[in-house]
């Protein structure tokens, strides 16, 4: 996904300043969030950027912040409701960031400040793309989870005014019940539209299906980010594909665990035309820590009907109890054969608000390291993370290294014990959880680094991997659970 150039630019849509405050009745969520993000060095040396922000109008925000990445897997972390990080002001808009060289980011969206926790994450977008496309959005729908709705955050990623096209398709006919047009639009300038605000109220309530935001200029590009609201606190926050494809991986996929996470799964169709029935193929694995009584080794399901260009199919764990075990835990692939598709992946906890989403894993990646920007191990705060690590080579089992990196603005005695390598072996085709949140004697966790470590992680393999992260604050009620995928980097840029 990203852009290796000199001075490469990195647009982080919709990222949100102090305070982004909407009201009850024009919008998914009537609580006031705030943002912050990490940038993680994605090169060896010296790494030098800039930072500009631009209100939603399109104008400047602050003054542009100058800042140096020194080595590999080296972060900055930039908190927008900080005075220390900019005094912003309140409003909502984006960041542009240019560097020297690669650099990966997430931006994590959070209600602070005592408010029941809302939260989501997503990855920065190297570069735009004329097209992008969104596998699931929702108009006041009903789900296990509460009320579904969706905002569509679209920032023009080009050096010149363009018009952004936005289109909702419906699941149940694969039509376009939405076609709205955005004139103008500025270089950097974000645009939200909310699906429950009364522009979008042609497509009713009950509403379910995917979208597509295209460039009607000229060689004009959008970068795109979805928030899928369940419930009074829920927020599943995940980018739009400007990549497709025919083969998907999705390291970790769950069915009704005990706490009540279960995974459902979107495709969408971008083929430019049908899909027949049975033509995108879901093959599942089971992982060894599966609860499944019985176990259920593999799982192998298709596209019951055609599905319509642009729009999706689902396979929902929560709902289809035939077909997925109770407690069932492991790994899936998408195949669509010689049909274009996107897929990403729902983390749903159905007790309670937590949620979170991560975007599939594109089969035909090459790289052979991987970069996460942020890693930390049972914090004081009850704030961890998990590492699913995806091995691409589905012949050869994968050896890789994992260099940890504690993060430099944590106490020197700490950093000494989270900065640490050590090898592990992810199966053909399989995946590796590294969770820092379980004690040292629980499956996949991680004792060779210190409890409080803060930082990065950079995995080599000696084939093709990938990874996604979960982040998560636990006891705190509402859903303080966030997702994202990480960074592979070609082999010239480590």
């Amino acid at each position: 996904m990203f852009n290796f150039r000199k001075s490469a630019a990195l647009a982080l849509a919709s990222v949100v300043a102090a305070s982004m405050v909407v009201s009850a009745s024009a919008a998914s969520t009537n609580k006031n969030l705030s943002s912050n993000f990490t940038l993680v060095n994605l090169v060896n040396g010296a790494n030098n950027g800039q930072i500009q922000y631009i209100k939603s109008d399109g104008t400047t925000w602050l003054s542009p912040q100058t800042f140096t990445l020194n080595g590999l897997g080296a972060q900055l972390i930039k908190r927008q409701y900080d005075p220390a990080d900019g005094n912003l002001t309140a409003g909502s808009g984006s960041v542009v960031v240019s560097t020297d060289g690669p650099v990966g980011a997430v931006v994590q969206i959070q209600a602070r400040n005592g408010q029941v926790p809302t939260s989501g994450a997503y990855i920065g977008v190297s570069e735009g793309a004329s097209t992008a496309n969104v596998p699931l959005v929702s108009r006041n729908g009903n789900s296990a989870s509460g009320k579904t709705n969706s905002q569509i955050i679209m920032q023009n990623a080009s050096s010149t005014n363009i018009d952004i096209h936005l289109k909702v398709i419906s699941s149940a006919d694969g039509l376009a019940k939405l076609d709205k047009v955005f004139t103008g639009v500025l270089p950097n300038q974000s645009i939200e539209f909310d699906l429950s605000s009364a522009d979008a109220s042609a497509l009713g309530d009950g509403f379910f299906g995917s979208a597509t935001v295209s460039s009607d200029t000229a060689g004009g590009l959008v970068a795109v980010v979805a928030n899928f609201f369940t419930g009074d606190n829920g927020m599943q926050t995940f980018n739009a594909f400007t990549k497709t494809g025919t083969k998907w991986f999705l390291p970790l996929v769950t069915s009704r665990l005990p706490n009540s996470l279960s995974a459902p799964v979107a495709v969408q169709n971008v083929s430019g035309g049908d899909i027949p029935a049975g033509q995108i193929k879901l093959h599942c694995v089971e992982d060894p820590s599966s609860l499944a009584n019985p176990h259920k080794p593999t799982i192998d399901l298709n596209n019951p009907a055609a599905v319509k260009n642009s729009a999706s199919v689902f396979f929902n764990p929560v709902t289809d109890l035939a077909n997925w075990p109770t407690g069932w835990v492991g790994s899936c692939k998408v195949d669509s054969g010689s049909f274009q598709t996107a897929s990403f992946v729902q983390l749903r906890f159905v007790s309670g608000d937590r949620a979170g989403a991560y975007e599939g894993i594109l089969g035909t990646g090459t790289a052979t390291t991987v970069v996460v920007p942020l890693i930390a191990r049972r914090l004081g705060n009850t704030f961890a993370s998990a590492v699913t690590i995806q091995n691409l080579d589905e012949t050869n089992a994968n050896n890789v290294t994992l260099s940890y990196k504690g993060a430099l603005d944590t106490d020197p005695s700490n950093t000494a014990v989270c900065t640490k390598s050590f090898s592990k072996t992810i199966p053909a085709g399989g995946s590796l959880i590294q969770n820092h949140r379980v004690t040292d004697d629980q499956a996949n966790s991680v004792p060779e680094i210190a409890i409080g470590c803060v930082g990065s992680l950079t995995v080599t393999g000696n084939h093709p991997v990938d990874a996604f992260v979960q982040l998560d604050f636990t006891g705190l009620g509402g859903d303080a659970f966030m997702a994202h995928d990480a960074f592979p980097i070609a082999s010239s840029s480590n």
